[in-house]
């Protein structure tokens, strides 16, 4: 009995530094087979390429960093080590492993960079010169598109955080009164002229009827993006008669249970087990408008952004030109 136990006991002290040694030398021996990887993607980022032996002449430490950026990206079993890194930490502690996304209530995801949580606790208010000079570019460009016959619309489509505050971590909280939007709302008036469209009165008074906005995703989704268009095109058609503004009866609701995960669900590698319910309007109509072409090229080279053309084939309709983000 006791030597089963010290075989037992020697057995239990190897076996966590075998598998050690199993997870360090894998990718090296996967790598000298020639199994390489490149999931630099998932992360919306550009992969780094391998060096070019040259420089290796030229300059060795150069070589040595940039060969280290295209290791660190493309070694064997990178995506599947971070895939089960950030699974364990979601299951386990219910934290986001990447600074990029927040884990919210009830399986919801929210963006966590550029500013977005702080812009959300009104801890960032525009200062007065800044509201200036928003109202005076807006304005210059307003007087510019008058002077050639357009109008200028400008609209606002809120973040996740705003409209669905109620699924963001309990940490997270309103410390200012006034958020920015709320700013150039109010500074706006001051130049009636500008048709400035705030989106989140419409969103709030629909958001009982249907979920607006993906849980795993940074955008809202076909039913949040309709309220957003009728409350443009409320604008539209009364300045252009002959353009109709389509109702909800003109579409049916598609459900899809289990929809693969959004961008959010991306940048955590999990897109593919962080499923969500996905809503569609689905046109009970046949589009007029179809795929159009222009001869000059495209002004900002954006790849998965680029241009997008529509043609009615009527040239009594007006024209508009959208400048968008996602």
């Amino acid at each position: 009995m006791r030597r089963e136990f010290m075989n037992f006991t020697r057995l239990s002290s190897i076996l966590p530094g075998a598998a050690f040694l199993v997870l360090l030398f894998t990718p090296l021996v996967l790598d000298l087979v020639g199994h390489r990887e490149s999931s630099a993607a998932m992360e919306n980022r550009a992969t780094a390429g391998c060096p070019s032996p040259s420089l290796l002449w030229c300059s060795f430490p150069a070589y040595a960093a940039r060969f280290e950026r295209y290791y660190n990206d493309s070694f064997p079993l990178r995506r599947e080590l971070i895939r089960w890194n950030n699974l364990a930490r979601l299951t386990l502690f219910g934290e986001s492993p990447v600074k990029g996304v927040r884990t919210g209530r009830e399986g919801w995801l929210f963006y966590a960079t550029e500013w977005v949580l702080e812009d959300y606790e009104n801890v960032m208010p525009y200062k007065p010169e800044e509201l200036e000079a928003i109202g005076r570019i807006l304005e210059e460009r307003r007087q510019w598109l008058a002077r050639r016959g357009i109008r200028f619309l400008v609209v606002v489509p809120p973040n996740k955080h705003t409209i669905y505050p109620e699924y963001l971590p309990p940490a997270l909280h309103k410390l200012g009164k006034e958020s920015r939007l709320d700013q150039v709302a109010r500074y706006l008036q001051a130049y009636p002229e500008i048709q400035f469209i705030d989106l989140r009165p419409a969103l709030f008074r629909e958001k009982a009827r249907q979920r607006l906005y993906h849980r795993t995703d940074t955008h809202w989704n076909d039913y949040g993006a309709f309220v957003g268009y009728q409350e443009i095109m409320e604008r539209v058609s009364r300045a252009f008669l002959r353009v109709k503004r389509l109702s909800w009866e003109d579409f049916r609701v598609e459900i899809e249970p289990e929809g693969k995960g959004g961008d959010l669900a991306g940048m955590l590698s999990l897109a593919d087990v962080m499923h969500e319910e996905r809503i569609r309007l689905v046109p009970r109509f046949a589009p007029r408008a179809v795929d159009g072409a222009r001869s000059y090229p495209e002004p900002v080279h954006h790849p998965g952004r680029e241009r997008v053309i529509k043609e009615t084939g009527d040239s009594s309709l007006p024209k508009v030109l959208v400048f968008r983000d996602s």
